[in-house]
């Protein structure tokens, strides 16, 4: 197993990676968001100390690991749900949120678990400390639209490479890896040919089609 898989499989070391991608490629205006939220941390830990800030730092890694890691088992269940009943519809035919199951991620134990210490480091803070809060509660939602749906789509390309290893005959579904792909580049306006170590797809798609000529001719 080579070391872009232990990778996926840390969940430390994928919020890292996905952090850095949004703020290099300008995520919906990522970096600034990303810099007003270090910014607000600085002024906090000011007033209040290195502990409380500590543990909320600790509490935000924590729910952005359990978006993270649920949202990115879905992109990789519904890679093997595609495999075994390719005819179906697919998760690129229902909405965001049903897709990301939105629903059922709020209610997971460590999620709410560190959703109940962020509310309870907000519900300590004085109004104007509130006021600074804001920068965090933004970036917060930022994250969750953004690195929800680039933990499934990593989920979706991971399994692609994985699924050789674990699920029997399994065989790329290059139409609908492409399709995701471009799925993903239109919605974020960014380039997701190398996003994440992701399979060039459009490669290997013009590839097998050179190998299939060579063989009808």
């Amino acid at each position: 197993m080579n070391t872009y898989v232990l990778t996926v499989l840390n969940a430390e070391e994928m919020l890292k990676k996905m952090v850095s991608f949004m703020e290099e490629k300008g995520f919906h205006e990522f970096e600034t968001c990303r810099e007003a939220y270090l910014d607000a941390v600085t002024k906090l830990r000011r007033q209040l100390g290195d502990e409380p800030i500590d543990k909320l730092l600790n509490a935000i890694d924590r729910r952005c690991e359990a978006d993270m890691l649920f949202c990115g088992s879905l992109g990789y269940q519904a890679n093997l749900n595609n495999f075994r009943d390719p005819i179906a519809r697919t998760f690129l035919d229902v909405d965001f949120e049903d897709y990301l199951r939105v629903h059922v991620l709020e209610d997971m134990p460590q999620r709410g678990a560190s959703e109940k210490e962020i509310d309870a480091f907000y519900q300590s803070l004085t109004e104007e400390q509130k006021e600074l809060y804001e920068p965090i509660s933004s970036y917060l939602v930022s994250l969750e639209l953004d690195l929800t749906k680039l933990a499934h789509y990593y989920g979706f390309i991971f399994a692609n490479q994985m699924l050789y290893y674990t699920e029997p005959g399994y065989h790329q579904n290059f139409c609908l890896s492409l399709r995701y792909q471009n799925f993903m580049k239109e919605w974020f306006s960014v380039p997701f040919d190398e996003v994440l170590k992701a399979v060039p797809i459009e490669e290997i798609v013009r590839n097998r089609i050179k190998e299939d000529k060579a063989v009808n001719e």
